[in-house]
């Protein structure tokens, strides 16, 4: 047997605090290898009697053996210009989300988008994207959209056509334009499109004295105020990380939901290259874990309340270690003396400032949206103080200068409305009857307003409040238009028609304004011609489409230097936390949840079985509160609570999670819905309900008591935990599957990695078969892995993978290819984290084909471990016998009740499987294929490179590398030699064909000297 060193490596990996304390939940969990009835068939019926009951029909089961349905299939009788059946074509498109433009390529069969990438000309998408861009294909396709115009009347709800909504609306806003726009009102979503800004210019020249009010429940206001405040003039900062040494993220995610996270995270792997001659380091003070904390070399859990006092004493501590600058003056230094009083422990801030100090202009400090603006000011000044501005940090006009922002928009709005002053309300998009801060009642204040007109994609908790709604296009069914968060324009085109009649916001609105609406594409064209270069307008516009983007159109930098002035006034002027946080004083934070962002992405499949990338949560949200202040409360993991917050109360589950800041507990929000559709409908807790306009972000003052009622959370983390004995060898070993070092460890024994595990010369029972042509491998590099899920969802989107609901997933019958392990080590109470993807690595000595009495998993001739479906049995004899634990049985033929609308998003490439038959990853053989008949036409080989799975395609930071292994000058045989590349379970000579890349942190030699001298006299 291999023996693990477990000394060598010195790290105790744990997947849950229930795992880490052997609990009664946990080990009832141990019994059995395999989760309770995955024996028996879906119904519960023993194989037995399974068998017993089939005999009688297995003259007629063999005539139709694995066969499906038959079904024709007809071909064009007049085939449309340029469209080659069976090839998929991919068209520059683009997304909006929180008013900035998601540069993405969508994949067109046969007139049918199916899947989403990013588009590597965009500034910030550079060819990968994240879950929400993958699933929004779903979204195109979903049968709860809202499909025509409705009206309600006398209580009752009646569908219209569009032609009578726009001889209605013609008429009634006829009205109000000889009113001069009094008593209109538009509520809109965020938007980045220069067309939309021209329709808006012209709906507020025809109504003057209409009120226009944007408003997002996630959005970046505390940031616009700050940087305003620091500034003088309304800016959003850009920050670059590609040469910084030293990054400091104060309770900002720098990697997840921010416009810029696929840039930044790409630029942060590069930085942080333990190759390089010298690697940046990433230091994180938050609230709640996030993927920046998660990939961070040290990380402060630190109460959000807490943040803006311990920036304050940052500063002090870089002027008294002499940083010297003009904007750090004395007026400054006194103003920041009360914020540093407040009972904080930051024993880390000197080797921080220190740190800093080495290299001050490559430091960037930055704050994160939740953050007050003064957070957002001061490290703005700080940065300049340190040199950086222009280089790591630089600053661009707002597109909306005058935007107040979305809760001081909608406060002022519904003030309007309840006096009285609103009598037709326009909504475009959005949602706020659902997601407006509850003190504002928006419910009550609508009901106020005569006439209510919605636009939106879905009918939802507002729509039943308005009288008209109708439907929105799809973005991948409209012509439009955007800007990147640099300024760079971004086009959008349809790559279907519209599937409910729906139409764009900017249809929409010229359908309002316009004396003679024009279509989408009227508009688009009209807005970018004048923009395009050159005399060729024509070849401009097919070039911009094609492109997705106008080069050279990016917004240039200003130079702006903070006022100091301003910021001491705001010191001076804020007062700091006063009243220390307990048990009986906690305080609240509300997060956007990185699947369904604020809610609107509730009714995706994809995205609520996506497990959450921390807790590994499906279907659900929870309070998420520190272990120390759990035992304190006494109150137990998976316990229902009841949360009191400024006069509001919610009952939600408690999930005790490590690394949470000391009394602070976080909400999702998104979930707790009532009119998301079938799928959202009545998932999770509605967190907006404490929400509130005073304190959308965190707030103190929250009490936090039990019930004693249970909730079963779906949680995906501890799927295939097996008996005590073995569970205690999967503890021995763990420290083999993900292999870790420090920066000294690693540039002392580059070869840590291979020396984790010493396996015996084990002698195979016959040859190793020689693969001459191609030989397909894989390599995943931990050191740029971030645990985003991108990878998860592209792969769902390629290869036709079900979604099973919460109650099959509770069941372990999840069906995702690719999983992201999660692991802690550590203290709870502050663990690091690491991640790992895990899919089938193909191995040449496979385990699963050993035992597959059917011959249904087999090696093709490149050497890749296949399923031949129509042979599956359905035995799991290969789950069984599979030591990675990643493939996936089908209990249900989960895609029968789909209408014919939702299959239309399967790739036609991927069989869709039926019920009793294990499916796994393929490394997208499909592609392999494709690329394989490219190639032979074109007389060449295939190059390295060409062949990209879809995990690969999607991921921010090119983590996922595929290649031939028969090519010593491909990426995927080079990493396979590197000195941080193991093979998971080598040690069972199965021959695996995929590599992981052990993670190196940095950690600070002067704050690790410090853990072990604190830490060192424990056993």
């Amino acid at each position: 047997m291999p023996s693990i060193d477990q000394t060598e490596n010195g790290r105790n990996y744990w997947r849950s605090l229930q795992e880490l304390a052997l609990t009664p939940e946990f080990l009832a969990e141990l019994g059995p290898e395999f989760a309770a009835g995955t024996d028996l068939p879906p119904a519960g019926t023993s194989r037995r009697r399974f068998l017993q009951v089939m005999a009688a029909s297995v003259g007629l089961a063999g005539l139709t053996g694995c066969r499906w349905p038959k079904e024709k299939i007809f071909p064009y009788a007049n085939r449309p210009d340029n469209r080659t059946p069976g090839t998929p074509v991919q068209f520059a498109t683009s997304m909006d989300l929180d008013g900035v433009a998601r540069g993405l390529l969508a994949t067109s069969y046969d007139g049918r988008p199916i899947k989403i990438d990013g588009n590597n000309l965009h500034p910030d998408s550079l060819g990968a994207t994240d879950p929400s861009a993958e699933a929004s294909v779903l979204e195109l396709y979903d049968p709860d959209r809202s499909r025509f115009p409705m009206e309600a009347a006398g209580g009752q709800t009646f569908n219209r056509t569009w032609d009578e909504f726009s001889t209605f609306a013609r008429s009634h806003l006829a009205e109000i334009r000889g009113l001069q726009g009094s008593g209109l009102a538009f509520l809109v979503e965020s938007s980045s499109s220069p067309s939309w800004a021209g329709l808006k210019q012209q709906a507020l020249a025809a109504f003057p004295q209409a009120k226009w009010c944007e408003y997002e429940p996630v959005n970046s206001d505390n940031a616009r105020q700050g940087i305003h405040l620091a500034l003088g003039q309304a800016c959003r900062p850009h920050f670059s990380f590609s040469e910084a040494r030293v990054i400091v993220a104060l309770d900002a995610d720098l990697f997840s939901g921010h416009p810029a996270a696929i840039r930044h995270a790409r630029e942060f792997v590069a930085s942080h290259d333990p190759d390089a001659p010298e690697m940046s380091r990433l230091y994180s003070i938050e609230s709640v874990y996030s993927l920046t904390g998660a990939m961070a070399d040290h990380r402060f859990p630190t109460p959000a309340s807490h943040v803006l006092p311990v920036l304050c004493r940052l500063a002090l501590e870089l002027a008294r270690q002499g940083l010297n600058s003009p904007l750090l003056t004395q007026a400054v230094l006194d103003a920041l003396k009360p914020w540093s009083e407040t009972k904080i422990e930051t024993p880390y801030l000197e080797a921080l400032a220190k740190d800093i100090l080495a290299s001050p202009a490559r430091c960037v400090i930055c704050a994160g949206d939740r953050q007050p603006p003064l957070a957002h000011a001061l490290a703005a000044l700080l940065n300049s103080a340190l040199g950086n501005s222009g280089t790591l940090v630089k600053y661009t006009p707002e597109a909306d200068p005058s935007h107040p922002g979305s809760i001081a928009s909608i406060t002022a709005l519904v003030e309007e409305m309840n006096a009285g002053r609103v009598q037709t309300l326009v909504l475009v998009g959005g949602n706020p009857l659902y997601n407006a801060p509850a003190d504002l009642a928006f419910g009550e204040a609508l009901k106020k307003v005569s006439t209510s007109i919605q636009l939106s994609l879905f009918v939802n908790e507002t729509t039943s409040a308005c009288k008209w709604h109708v439907p929105m296009a799809h973005y991948l069914e409209s012509w439009g238009d955007g800007q990147a968060l640099d300024g760079t324009l971004c086009a959008r085109q349809p790559l279907i028609h519209p599937l409910y009649e729906g139409k764009s916001p900017i249809e929409f609105l010229s359908l309002l304004v316009e004396d003679q609406p024009r279509s989408g594409y009227d508009i688009v064209r009209g807005t970018v011609l004048p923009l395009l270069p050159g005399n060729d307008k024509e070849l401009a516009w097919r070039e911009f489409l094609n492109n997705g983007v106008l080069s050279g159109t990016a917004t240039d930098p200003v130079q702006a230097t903070p006022q100091a002035e301003a910021v001491v006034s705001s010191l001076k002027s804020a007062q700091p936390p006063s009243t220390p946080l307990s048990a009986q004083n906690l305080e609240l934070i509300f997060c956007r949840h990185p699947s369904v962002h604020d809610g609107r992405f509730a009714n995706n499949g994809w995205l609520q079985e996506l497990p959450e990338f921390m807790t590994k949560l499906t279907w659900d949200n929870a309070a998420l509160v520190a272990p120390a202040t759990a035992a304190e409360l006494g109150i137990a993991h998976g316990e229902v609570a009841a949360l009191k917050y400024q006069g509001g109360e919610l009952s939600a589950p408690v999930y005790i999670m490590p690394g949470q800041a000391p009394a602070s507990v976080a909400l999702f929000l998104g979930y707790g819905r009532t009119a998301a559709g079938r799928v959202g409908n009545g998932v999770g807790f509605d967190s907006y309900t404490l929400r509130t306009s005073s304190a959308p972000d965190f707030g103190s003052g929250l009490t936090l008591e039990g019930t004693g009622a249970r909730h079963i959370f779906a949680c995906t983390q501890d799927h295939h935990a097996i008996d005590t004995i073995g569970a205690s060898g999967r503890a021995e070993r763990v420290g083999a599957l993900i292999r870790e070092a420090d920066l000294s460890e690693y540039r002392e024994h580059k070869d840590f990695a291979s020396h984790r595990v010493h396996s015996p010369h084990a002698v195979p029972l016959w040859q190793p078969y020689e693969y001459n042509d191609n030989r397909w491998g894989m390599a995943i590099d931990l050191q740029k892995c971030i645990g985003c899920n991108a990878c998860v969802v592209s792969c769902q989107a390629e290869n036709n993978i079900p979604v099973v609901g919460k109650e099959q997933v509770f069941r372990q019958r999840e069906m995702h290819w690719l999983r992201l392990d999660r692991y802690f080590h550590g203290e709870p109470d502050s663990p690091e984290v690491a991640h790992q993807p895990v899919a089938c690595v193909h191995c040449e000595n496979a385990p699963c084909e050993q035992v597959c009495p059917a011959g249904a998993t087999v090696h093709d001739h490149d050497g890749l471990n296949v399923m031949v479906y129509n042979r599956c049995i359905g035995t799991r004899y290969c789950s069984n016998n599979c030591p990675y634990k990643v493939r996936r049985f089908n209990f249900f033929h989960y895609h029968v009740h789909y209408t014919e609308m939702e299959k239309m998003v399967f790739n036609p490439e991927v069989t869709v499987r039926s019920r009793g038959v294990m499916e796994k990853c393929t490394y997208c053989t499909q592609r392999i294929q494709h690329a394989k008949i490219v190639a032979k036409n074109e007389r060449r080989p295939i190059t390295d490179g060409e062949i990209r799975t879809a995990c690969q395609t999607a991921c921010p930071t090119e983590a996922i590398v595929f290649g031939d292994l028969n090519d010593p000058e491909s990426r995927v045989a080079q990493l396979h030699q590197n000195s941080r590349s193991y093979r998971m379970l080598e040690e069972l000579n199965v021959g695996p064909r995929t590599a992981h890349l052990a993670r190196v942190r940095n950690p600070n030699p002067e704050l690790v000297e410090k853990t072990v001298h604190e830490h060192g006299s424990h056993s």
